[in-house]
């Protein structure tokens, strides 16, 4: 194929491709789960991409080849990916060669990792027996204290070993938790000297006649140990698996010297490990790690490991201002080597390990001291080692802690690490995926069941029900075991053996979304009514009460009354003098005696207890023939809002009306708004010979302010909107000063003066 040709294809090749990936990166699976027409136009597409393959399979001329299928295209993609990533590695490695970018200026080439032999573990096909179920110390994951750290000893301790152990009591924003155990000794002592002066850069060995040592038995591990405390530097690197766990596993530590390789199986030597602080705690042992920010939290969580002089080759070349801040860029830069990105996401639990995993493994620390010695030189000639060395420190004063012990203003900046950083992380989903609050709950519920699930069985929540399946049941809201199972067409193994469960989780949650809407828009306080009902034993209740108080000593004034009882619901405003008064609803007062409030009490025993009545209908006739109103100034101001007497008498003489308590009525002014309008508007307004209101002085206005107003504006003839006047000679408006920018104002309309 000629470059010529190459020149045309790859135009035409980018778009394609960048759509294809754009694809890749959405949740088709999910959209076509919700969306008939999305997943009828996917499924078009893929059978016409289907068709193109199976069409360029016949051009081969090969009889043994069969048409493909849907099916068969899913179950052996893993394969054509991998083929693929080989294809395009090599397919880069001859343009280097071609292009010569391959050559040192030694004349030596860039080295490329062999992945060959072997192809990556997926995890999702992997079927291994969990390595956990073989610690001798059991998974926990009931989060039922703080985490405590896992030392058994404390080697270059500045603080006791002791002081540890020490719970530090709960405040307000921090949970009991036990300290960083080696905080002191990583903010107090002091690094190796000669990671202060230049040096010549030393050459890691050769790769291709160098080995690694496979570390899994105390004695190997004891070995390692008397090799590592004589260096000055070492180079480390974790692998982690965290699909088949909750919390994680360290599953391989990488450990490099100057001289030899080490791959340890950190699942073999869990509980052993712990004796690597006699290196990794060792002040005058400089540790480079690349990226650390997880790497210190998983030591200390699994192995019980605390690093002491760390030199984070990220954070160098983040000062440096290097165009990448990758491992895989640095190896590039200034090792000359290129590694594969295919084991990335492998299984790393997989015993034994092949031949390719192991070299992936080893290619991570095997430079890593080589590329320390050349930017520690270029730090030191920037003058930026000090920069780095202290944001190395702050990576190792980093804290695990669990979820339920997080600090309550921790943040994801800060160094306390948790499984969990929201304090509701069902919430990002619920913004995430734009679900409405009426299937909050639902993801909620989802939420926490699997949670608790993933917890029981040591599985990641991912694991368990990923997020889309979630999303999925949550939208669809599905309330029997087989509209669980048909929301989506990846279920997962615990979702269908626990499909009525969910089920019922979310009818649950749907009951209490419906409930909490009702209560949210009906308030039980609030009552649109003006008339209120209650029963004859609350009126006797309350009779009961107003009787004690009128019947004490008549030294009791309203003054002092006032301010025990202002706003009874039953009888309003009360004074204590010689004659007793009630307040009716239409601030009409009428007055009582002690004779009239027996005459009461026994109209009320002629009524049933759950019987309602109206209040002023338990008066009798001839009292309600001797009531003389005595009127006050909020009466005589709602003068035209009262009813009148005759009404109100006619209104007790009916003994089946309702008691009325609040009663307000309120006569709409607008009409008599309207008619006052109508009478100014009845007749036309001459404006020809109508006064010139506009020209005329205000003969009130004070001679003072009259002065200041002529010496501000010189006299004038006074503007006539009736004259007739030419345009040209009419006063153009005048144009207001704008106010200054950040202040308000406001414009009032000047009462009138008569």
């Amino acid at each position: 194929m000629s470059f010529q040709v190459t020149e045309d294809i790859l135009p035409k090749l980018g778009p394609s491709v960048r759509a294809a990936s754009g694809l890749s990166s959405n949740d088709i699976n999910f959209y076509k789960s919700v969306d008939k027409s999305i997943e009828e136009t996917s499924n078009k597409a893929s059978d016409r991409v289907l068709t193109l393959i199976n069409n360029v399979l016949e051009s081969l001329e090969m009889e043994d080849i069969k048409p493909l299928a849907g099916s068969a295209i899913s179950e052996s993609w893993k394969s054509v990916s991998n083929i693929l990533d080989d294809i395009f590695e090599k397919a880069d490695m001859a343009l280097d060669e071609h292009k010569g970018t391959n050559v040192k200026p030694d004349g030596s080439r860039m080295k490329y990792l062999d992945d060959s032999p072997a192809a990556p573990n997926s995890q999702a096909n992997q079927k291994i027996k969990k390595p956990q179920l073989a610690f001798k110390t059991p998974i926990d994951n009931t989060e039922a204290g703080p985490f405590k750290p896992l030392l058994t000893s404390k080697p270059f301790a500045i603080l006791p070993f002791e002081e540890t152990f020490k719970l530090t009591e709960e405040t307000e924003d921090d949970p009991a938790h036990y300290k960083h155990p080696y905080e002191t000794e990583i903010l107090k002592q002091e690094y190796n000297g000669s990671i202060l002066h230049k040096a010549e850069p030393q050459l890691p060995k050769d790769w291709d006649t160098t080995k690694e040592t496979w570390v899994d038995s105390v004695e190997s591990l004891n070995e390692m140990l008397s090799q590592l405390k004589q260096c000055t530097e070492i180079a480390v690197d974790l692998e982690h698996h965290d699909y088949r766990t909750y919390h994680g596993l360290v599953c391989l530590m990488q450990i490099s010297s100057r001289d030899q390789d080490w791959v340890v199986d950190t699942l073999a030597l869990r509980e052993d490990l712990h004796v690597l602080n006699e290196v990794f705690a060792d002040p005058q042992i400089t540790k480079v790690l690349h990226g650390a920010f997880m790497d210190i939290i998983w030591l200390q969580r699994d192995l019980g490991l605390y690093v002491v002089s760390l030199f984070d080759t990220f954070h160098a070349s983040k000062a440096l201002g290097l165009p990448k801040m990758s491992l895989a860029y640095l190896l590039e830069r200034f090792a000359q080597f290129k590694t594969s990105k295919k084991y990335q996401l492998a299984d790393w639990r997989l015993r034994p390990l092949n031949n390719a995993m192991m070299s992936y493994a080893r290619a991570d620390t095997h430079f890593l001291l080589y590329i320390y010695d050349q930017l520690k030189n270029l730090l030191l000639d920037a003058g930026k080692m000090g920069d780095v060395l202290f944001d190395s420190r702050n990576v190792a004063l980093r804290r695990f802690e669990y979820t339920k012990f997080r600090p309550a203003n921790a943040t994801s900046q800060s160094n306390v690490y948790s499984p969990v950083e929201r304090a509701d992380p069902w919430k990002g989903l619920v913004y995430q995926y734009n679900i409405p609050s009426s299937r909050a709950g639902v993801v909620k519920s989802l939420y926490e069941w699997r949670d608790q699930i993933a917890r029981k069985e040591d599985e990641s929540p991912r694991y368990i029900m990923s997020n889309q399946l979630l999303i999925s049941i949550a939208s669809l809201a599905p309330t029997d075991s087989a509209g669980v199972l048909a929301a989506s067409p990846y279920t997962t193994e615990y979702v269908r053996r626990s499909s009525k469960d969910i089920a019922l989780l979310v009818s649950k949650a749907l009951e209490r979304a419906e409930k909490e809407s009702k209560d949210l828009f009906h308030d039980p306080l609030k009552s649109d009514s003006t008339v209120e009902v209650v029963s004859v034993s609350d009126i006797k209740n309350a009779e009961t009460g107003f009787s004690k108080i009128t019947l004490q000593e008549p030294q009791t004034n309203e003054q002092s009354f006032d301010s025990f009882s202002n706003e009874s619901s039953f009888f309003g405003r009360i004074s204590f003098n010689d004659k007793k008064v009630f307040s009716s609803a239409d601030s009409t007062l009428v007055q009582f005696t002690a004779e009239r409030i027996e005459n009461i009490r026994n109209k009320l025993s002629l009524f049933d207890d759950n019987q309602s009545v109206d209040l002023m209908s338990i008066i009798p006739q001839e009292i309600a023939e001797q009531i003389e109103p005595v009127t006050n100034e909020n009466s005589q101001e709602q003068e035209s809002e009262s009813v009148s007497e005759p009404e109100q008498l006619d209104m007790f003489e009916n003994k089946e009306d309702v008691v009325v308590l609040k009663n307000k009525k309120r006569q709409s002014q607008t009409h008599k708004k309207k008619a006052d309008f109508t009478e100014l508007t009845s007749e036309d307004f001459n404006y020809a010979n109508a006064d010139k209101v506009i020209v005329k002085q205000n003969r009130f206005a004070k001679k003072d302010k009259k002065d200041k107003k002529d010496k501000k504006r010189p006299s004038s003839e006074p503007f006539d909107p009736y004259s007739q006047i030419p345009d040209d000679h009419i006063r153009p408006a005048k144009k207001r000063s704008k106010p200054s920018a950040g202040k308000t104002i406001s414009f009032v309309k000047k009462p009138s003066k008569k």
